[in-house]
């Protein structure tokens, strides 16, 4: 059974009154009534309310906006939620205008600014990889368990380097430094 909020302070009021402390009146609503009917910290808190002769046990208004929206009406005038994007600043038209021109001037340019880009990618790869992240059971059944990886774990950094022709070969065990990177 399901008690409304007015209904459980209404029961806790009473139990005040008979003089029982909030922990007896917790015990008592859990056995009667269920084991979360109520939580102890809140019977403590209407407690706190009566003991500073506060009775009224109505919700106080709230100055702020509703904690939760009405999802169903939202829909039924076809309004769905959608993530904003970030952006750093607005921009004015312009600066957009601007973008635009640079963006179409790139391709006429004579000398191939695209050829010239190199760009890498790491990525950190473990010699045991034999992790599961889940998987199916049957009702009841409890999930499996995962070793959590080691720090000490055998790992190599995998770097990719490409341009606009494809991957750049290196030989194996040559170290990347600064005066490599320059060449590319």
């Amino acid at each position: 059974m399901e008690l409304s909020r007015q209904q459980s302070r209404t029961i806790m009021y009473y139990e005040f009154r008979n003089k029982l402390s909030a922990t007896e009146c917790h015990q008592k609503m859990c056995e009667s009534l269920g084991i979360n009917t109520v939580s102890y910290d809140t019977v403590k808190v209407w407690f706190w309310k009566f003991m500073a002769g506060n009775f009224d046990i109505e919700d106080e208004p709230r100055s702020d906006r509703p904690i939760e929206a009405d999802f169903n009406a939202l829909n039924r005038i076809n309004l769905t939620f959608k993530s904003n994007r970030w952006v750093p600043h607005e921009l004015t038209a312009e600066d957009k205008r601007n973008r635009k021109e640079a963006c179409l001037a790139l391709p006429q340019r004579s000398e191939k600014i695209l050829d010239r880009i190199v760009t890498c990618d790491e990525k950190w790869v473990y010699y045991n990889n034999t992790s599961c992240k889940g998987g199916w059971s049957a009702p009841g059944e409890s999930a499996g368990s995962v070793r959590r990886r080691a720090l000490t774990n055998k790992k190599v950094l995998l770097c990719i380097w490409w341009d606009c022709r494809g991957i750049i070969c290196k030989k194996r065990g040559q170290t990347i430094n600064s005066a490599i990177s320059a060449t590319y």
